[in-house]
């Protein structure tokens, strides 16, 4: 079989690799090169790599697949196949580790050019220190040598005086254009940062109203067809099943808006769900999971459970909890995730229950008990563009800009309540709570 690099000699030319960090991974000691090129803001995880891998990974194994169906008497260009297929294979290979190397690279660059412009801040605020100084310590000099001339020669002593009242002058004007400038630009990352925050506040309402105009798209969709179906000439157990059918992907759509509308955008929340968890977990073809126990244990009785639910039968949509409070039982556990349909709490049945009869359910078993058992039920919900990332706008000036992506390195500050507004269910918050014998609390989506 030919050699990769004997069968593309161009490979060679791609090493972008210094000597002294080939030198490191040539002697096995890859811990000391990756721990160079971690940073301080650790860039995500690059997916689209993974995919392609996984795309010929199983484009190779097809065609393999493929060549067993060709006659046996052929086996000079099965033979020939295999050995193309094995220089393909290899060539991929080889650009990707190449690609992780540049990747590598990048992050080592990186985080030198980070430590440069911190070093580079730090030299210029040092200079302007130096020559603060530096004219403070000519001031004081002239104001000696006035004093020394003063006793010895009036007229001399009058001619520094002067000079050093025009220097004084200099001083101050040369300050007051740095004073302004500096006046300036904190006045500018003031306004900077509240823009920042108002636009990100707007992302998040605007990823509500998105979130809204979709589902009622859908829902008005639905509609229509039970609409439809109603001026049809259908009578019997076929027109309530058509009907039945209906409202109940009416409802699983609801059901969906309402986990993504608590879940918020993967890109910035990145909630953990039972799938990342439980690898062996298997959801049906309109994203609804297997029912699952999940036990919260508490250490004391006054201890709250740390999770928020919304939802009810009077919204259409079953119990969900909406917000899982760090450090608090529900995230100790690790078993109940935001979107999770509570189906049932140490027996009492919750499917169908109205928000207000569930929080009375939950409140009284959180008082009585320390071990609560939920039935838990989580739906996948439905792919969606604005997780991508991808929404682009064109401004006015013909730029392309991307909707959510304006600040890479910020946590979006979006909530369930604010993500949630259109929705307007009430939420119980279980924590804790040293002040009150009542620790749980409402608030209003």
């Amino acid at each position: 079989m030919t050699e990769v690099g004997e069968a593309y000699p161009q490979l060679d030319k791609l090493d972008m690799i210094p000597k002294e960090v080939n030198k490191m991974i040539s002697s096995g000691n890859k811990t000391q090169y990756y721990s160079t090129v971690t940073h301080k803001y650790p860039s995500p995880k690059i997916s689209w790599l993974d995919n392609i891998e996984r795309d010929f990974d199983n484009a190779f194994r097809s065609i393999d697949l493929l060549m067993e169906d060709i006659d046996v008497e052929q086996s000079d260009i099965i033979y020939d196949a295999r050995q193309k297929l094995g220089i393909l294979s290899g060539c991929f290979a080889e650009l990707v580790k190449r690609h992780q190397h540049i990747v590598g690279m990048y992050r080592l660059l990186e985080n030198e050019l980070y430590s440069t412009k911190e070093e580079l801040y730090e030299a210029k605020g040092m200079n302007e220190t130096l020559d603060n100084e530096s004219q403070r310590l000519i001031t004081n000099i002239h104001i000696m040598q006035c004093k020394l001339q003063g006793k010895n020669d009036p007229h001399g002593s009058n001619m520094i005086r002067k000079k050093l009242d025009e220097e004084v002058l200099k001083f101050r004007q040369d300050n007051l254009e740095l004073t302004k400038v500096k006046a300036t630009v904190e006045i500018l990352k003031k306004d900077n940062n509240r823009c920042r925050e108002i636009i990100t506040s707007m992302q998040a309402e605007l990823y509500a109203a998105r979130l809204a105009a979709k589902y009622l798209d859908k829902e008005l969709a639905g509609r229509i067809q039970q609409i439809q179906l109603l001026g049809r000439d259908m009578r019997g157990s076929e027109h309530d099943r058509l009907w039945n059918v209906l409202e109940s992907e009416i409802n699983l759509h609801r059901h969906k808006t309402v986990i993504r509308a608590c879940r918020g955008r993967k890109q910035t929340k990145n909630l953990p769900s039972p799938l990342d968890k439980f690898e062996g977990e298997k959801i049906s073809k309109n994203g609804v999971g297997k029912i699952r126990i999940a036990t919260i244990k508490k250490a004391t009785i006054t201890d709250g459970l740390g999770m928020s639910i919304t939802g009810g039968k009077e919204h259409g949509v079953p119990i969900i909890v909406s917000e899982i409070h760090p450090g608090q039982p529900a995230e100790k556990c690790g078993e109940i995730f935001v979107g999770d349909a509570l189906l049932s709490c140490n027996g009492h049945n919750l499917r169908g229950a109205m928000h207000n009869d569930a929080v009375k359910i939950l409140m009284k078993e959180m008082m009585e008990q320390t071990e609560l058992k939920f039935e838990v039920l989580y739906v996948q919900p439905d792919h969606d563009s604005d997780d991508d990332g991808e929404i682009c706008l064109e401004t006015n000036s013909e730029i392309n800009i991307k909707l959510y992506d304006l600040f890479e390195d910020e946590y979006e500050k979006e909530t369930c309540t604010s993500s949630n507004s259109n929705v307007s269910d009430p939420a119980i918050t279980f924590q804790e709570n040293t002040n009150s014998p009542r620790d749980w609390h409402v608030q209003e989506s």
